[in-house]
């Protein structure tokens, strides 16, 4: 089961050569072509206003033009309708923030390898705005039957007790197995609809079983 209700693009970190702006003008051309086409203004999100102000100059000409808001901020700041956002950099809370703004519309993510956004751009079936495809998804039917099992054993955010328990014994020997890796587990899992809090938890039970 999916929760993916918005259309996604992203530019992902794949070129440690790559300029920031140049990922940054890709999603911010993407965004303002959503919003014209739906009348609407775009959003953006960052885990932090030092976001702003750090020499990308789209990104600043943009949170200087349109809402902005971050992690801290939350949804109390930018309360707003449906409406295209743009997610700079964000790590698994300010993407889950960022979708909640996007549902019903769209949202482009530039990805940072600090958080690895394979799985959710999978599940998602995000544009990839570096090649203008979807990206591809390698999980196989047996692996999007695992993931799903680990969602729904992640009702309680996989804190300590059954669910995590659960998920555990479900991992324990396909985990890191063809390909199904930590950094698709979790995107899947922010795609599904577990919070940033959780994902991050999850994260730490995986590094258990590395």
């Amino acid at each position: 089961m999916s929760e993916v209700r918005y259309t996604a693009a992203w530019v992902p970190d794949d070129d440690p050569h790559r300029d920031w702006e140049d990922a940054a003008k890709l999603a911010v051309a993407w965004v303002l072509q959503q919003a014209k086409q739906e009348g609407a203004t775009p959003l953006l999100v960052t885990p932090t206003q030092n976001q702003w102000n750090t020499g990308v100059n789209s990104i600043t000409r943009f949170a200087h033009a349109y809402p902005a808001t971050t992690l801290r901020s939350g949804r109390e700041q930018a309360r707003r309708g449906p409406g295209p956002v743009l997610v700079y950099a964000p790590d698994f809370e300010t993407l889950d923030l960022a979708v909640g703004y996007a549902r019903g519309s769209c949202l482009a993510v530039i990805e940072t390898r600090a958080t690895p956004l394979i799985g959710w751009a999978m599940e998602a079936r995000a544009v990839n705005l570096l090649t203008g495809e979807v990206t591809a998804d390698t999980r196989t039917d047996s692996q999007r039957e695992t993931l799903e099992r680990v969602r729904v054993n992640g009702n309680n955010g996989w804190t300590r007790g059954f669910g995590q328990n659960q998920t555990m014994r479900i991992l324990q020997g396909t985990y890191g197995r063809d390909g199904l890796t930590k950094d698709i587990i979790l995107g899947t899992m922010l795609a599904k609809g577990r919070h940033g809090k959780a994902v991050d938890r999850l994260g730490k039970l995986l590094d258990r079983l590395a």
